[in-house]
């Protein structure tokens, strides 16, 4: 399912979305000029938390941006005011993509903590793009909002990581495989949808669990470290990366061949293959809470992300999955329930 877009919205004064965040089964593979040089694969899948955005047209030429989950308001007088280096930079990047011919407000929240380690930033530019891609009547392709939304953080973030965040609302909901072909140009990422039945979904649900650590990852540093790592010609940083692509091709095949009682050992050696990119990605807290979930029933886990902190990921034994929540949340962790999204951007 590709985004979704109300015919009303177009030329319309005020217009909504909903973008989905994601958990990510196997990530980190996604860093561009790594994927160029040997491809990379990653399997997430949106989930019912999401960022919300608003836009409204304004009698003036005004803009005015509200980031109500950081208590932030940026009041500028006119598009020629905006500043991607300044408050709220990444919204204003992505204004200046777009021939506004009018004033505009713009609120943009997310229903999870930043630093959650399930890709809002992107989430919200590839959320913003597409509000205003209706809103304005134009005719961006899922594809080129995605890329739209790499170019707005290289410039506001001042990064180019990944695309796996771009990527995934726009290009619908669910489970999904996605793979860069290394030594392309231009249309180089595949996306597909992995089948899963309601029942195995519904399993699938019961059997993850989700927790929020309470630390915010610090995901600048161990991005840059691979990132380095990559351009040097590491062997310890591109042969997890390749490892780690390689655990994404596996589990594609087990979601194809429905089995996937292997997913918490799947989960557990990526997650040994991760710690092996940066000391940062784990901490004391990030082990204690494994050991934890491992030792009431969980079968393996990971941090989502970048690591460091953020968000983590388990997978239970059948039946084990309570314990592992009321152990988890008994140590501090907030365990948050979930279902998957199989609607990616949403706009109306």
């Amino acid at each position: 399912m590709t985004s979704v877009y109300a015919d009303s919205s177009r030329g319309a004064a005020l217009v909504r979305a909903r973008s989905p965040l994601r958990i990510d089964f196997v990530g980190m593979t996604d860093y561009r000029p790594a994927c160029r040089q040997f491809g990379g694969c990653i399997v997430n899948a949106t989930i019912n938390k999401y960022i919300y955005a608003t836009a409204r047209r304004r009698h003036d030429s005004r803009i005015v941006l509200r980031a109500p989950d950081h208590d932030l308001v940026v009041e500028l007088p006119s598009k020629e005011a905006l500043d991607p280096a300044g408050q709220l930079g990444l919204a204003q990047a992505v204004l200046q993509r777009f021939p506004l011919d009018c004033g505009l407000e713009l609120t943009t929240y997310s229903e999870m903590p930043s630093g959650a380690g399930l890709g809002s930033s992107s989430t919200i530019a590839t959320c913003v793009i597409g509000l205003l891609n209706a809103m304005l009547g134009h005719r961006l392709s899922d594809y080129e909002v995605a890329e739209q939304a790499i170019a707005c953080e290289r410039i506001a973030l001042n990064t180019e990581y990944g695309w796996q965040d771009q990527y995934s609302p726009v290009t619908g909901g669910g489970i999904k495989f996605m793979r860069h072909y290394p030594d392309a140009e231009g249309g180089t990422i595949e996306v597909n949808q992995l089948p899963a039945a309601p029942a195995e979904l519904a399993e699938l649900e019961k059997r993850l669990v989700v927790c929020y650590t309470g630390i915010s990852r610090p995901a600048k540093s161990i991005l840059d470290k691979v990132a380095a790592g990559v351009r040097e010609g590491e062997a310890e940083v591109t042969g997890a990366l390749r490892a780690m692509s390689d655990c994404a091709q596996g589990l594609r095949r087990a979601f194809l061949a429905h089995e996937l009682e292997g997913l918490g050992e799947i989960l557990d050696q990526v997650w040994r293959l991760h710690k092996s990119l940066h000391p940062d990605v784990t901490n004391d807290r990030l082990e204690e809470l494994h050991a934890v979930a491992m030792g009431r029933g969980a079968l393996g886990g990971r941090v989502c992300g970048a690591g460091g902190g953020g968000t983590m990921l388990f997978y239970c034994q059948q039946n084990a999955e309570y314990a592992v929540k009321r152990a988890l949340t008994e140590a501090g962790a907030r365990v948050f329930d979930f279902s998957f999204s199989l609607a990616g951007l949403t706009i109306w």
